[in-house]
């Protein structure tokens, strides 16, 4: 059973009403403030955590001793995470926070200014939506979406809403990127003509087996908008090898964190041609995602490659960015850069802070900042959504087998109705955007 939770926040009755009477005023300061913002400058953020496994056990770590915020809320549809979460927000900070099974008991909380979204990746559209709509600022984990279609969704809501939306490419938020971004930015490198992005392979097993639900489970409510499968632990834990819930494992995986990367240094974000490669060539290799996968695509005046491969390192860094310059060439990962001159030569490595959570401090400040300030967070919902459809045009063009043409205007292939197909996806009922 769900905690019989009585809402704490108005009636949506009240709160439509209050909406309708604002919007008379025919003010837009006023109106968006109806639905989000009313965090002042001095206030600390209440909020709650939607997802409690692995990242969103990061958060919650980082969240509990951040005196930025206060974790009111916790949420997963799995009891036994949500309870082992407020035990360790109480052994961490002396508060415990409330546990909860279904996220839609904090739609109408008054107490909760925002919510941090790290579900499966089928679940972040939506729930950012949901929330926004709600009148809450969202901090949503990356990918931001699965389809072009509810990316586009995400973003026209926030605005409508006046809601503040980051993303979780912590690396904008990272010392060490931001270094690098200046040295490209000030023409250090030349003009930057090509760029690349690496990782190693999707390391998911096919296969799985039927299992009875666990106990403590809300299994269709994981389930949410895909379609209905019975319980596996493959799905469960590994939800990054299948399709229904991750649209290329790695790929849109690490493959969002380093294209953003890869857009922020070149100042571009819309692709003009995209084309990929790929398979999983080992026998019993790879789940639903491919194992290993090249793609190969075209910006105005730069071309980028992404690759994911056994044994990829490049500078002896197993993952990371490279920019490709007419004077010099840059290697950047969450550690370090080193640039190499096109002589031969290189500069200092540069060393920055050690990783210490994936969960950023630095990232989880400035969207509070942005909360209380009103300005747009260093990783917008828009630049998180271009970010992430770059890659997941990448896995489009790796299933149709071919080089494709995007329309950046319409947000759709040029002549292409298969190609289009995959920019949207089906919603189980009664689930919808």
């Amino acid at each position: 059973m769900l905690r019989n939770q009585k809402s704490k926040g108005m009636s949506r009755r009240a709160f439509l009403d209050k909406i309708f009477s604002l919007a008379l005023l025919g003010s837009t300061t006023y109106f968006s403030r109806a639905f989000a913002g009313n965090v002042s400058l001095s206030d600390v953020v209440r909020i709650a955590i939607i997802g409690n496994g692995g990242m969103g056990t990061r958060h919650i770590e980082a969240l509990s001793v951040n005196p930025n915020c206060h974790l009111v809320a916790l949420c997963d549809v799995a009891k036994s995470r949500y309870y082992n979460a407020m035990d360790l927000v109480k052994k961490l900070c002396g508060k415990q926070p409330e546990g909860f099974q279904d996220f839609r008991y904090l739609l109408d909380r008054d107490d909760i200014d925002a919510v941090f979204v790290a579900t499966p990746d089928h679940w972040h559209a939506l729930l950012t939506i949901m929330f926004c709509r709600a009148g809450k600022d969202v901090y949503v984990e990356k990918p931001v979406c699965t389809t072009v279609q509810e990316g586009r969704a995400m973003v026209d809501t926030a605005r409508r809403y006046g809601c503040i939306v980051q993303a979780g490419t912590q690396q904008r938020s990272m010392p060490v990127f931001q270094r690098a971004m200046h040295i490209i930015h000030s023409g250090g490198l030349g003009t930057v003509t090509s760029a690349r992005a690496w990782v190693g392979v999707n390391e998911w097993i096919p296969g799985e087996k039927v299992e009875p639900i666990p106990k403590g489970l809300d299994w269709d409510l994981w389930l949410g908008p895909a379609p209905y499968v019975p319980f596996s632990r493959e799905r469960f834990g590994g939800f990054m090898g299948f399709f229904d819930y991750a649209r290329g494992g790695q790929l849109t995986n690490w493959g969002i964190h380093l294209m953003d990367i890869v857009h922020w240094g070149i100042q571009q974000s819309t692709p003009l041609t995209i084309q990929s490669g790929g398979g999983s060539y080992r026998e019993g290799a790879g789940a639903d995602n491919y194992e290993t996968i090249e793609t190969v695509i075209e910006f105005p005046g730069c071309l980028v490659t992404w690759e994911q491969r056994h044994a990829n390192v490049h500078e002896n860094k197993g993952y990371g960015i490279a920019f490709y310059g007419t004077k010099a060439a840059l290697f950047v990962d969450r550690t370090s850069f080193l640039i190499r001159y096109n002589d031969g030569s290189k500069a200092p490595e540069f060393i920055g802070e050690p990783e210490r959570s994936w969960a950023n401090t630095d990232h989880h400040n400035n969207f509070f900042d942005c909360v209380r300030t009103r300005c747009k967070p260093h990783a917008d919902i828009e630049q998180g959504f271009r970010s992430t459809t770059t890659v997941l045009l990448a896995g489009i063009a790796l299933r149709c087998g071919r080089k494709l043409i995007w329309d950046a205007k319409k947000e759709e292939f040029i002549d292409d109705k298969e190609a289009n197909r995959y920019l949207v996806r089906t919603y189980r009922p009664p689930w919808h955007l």
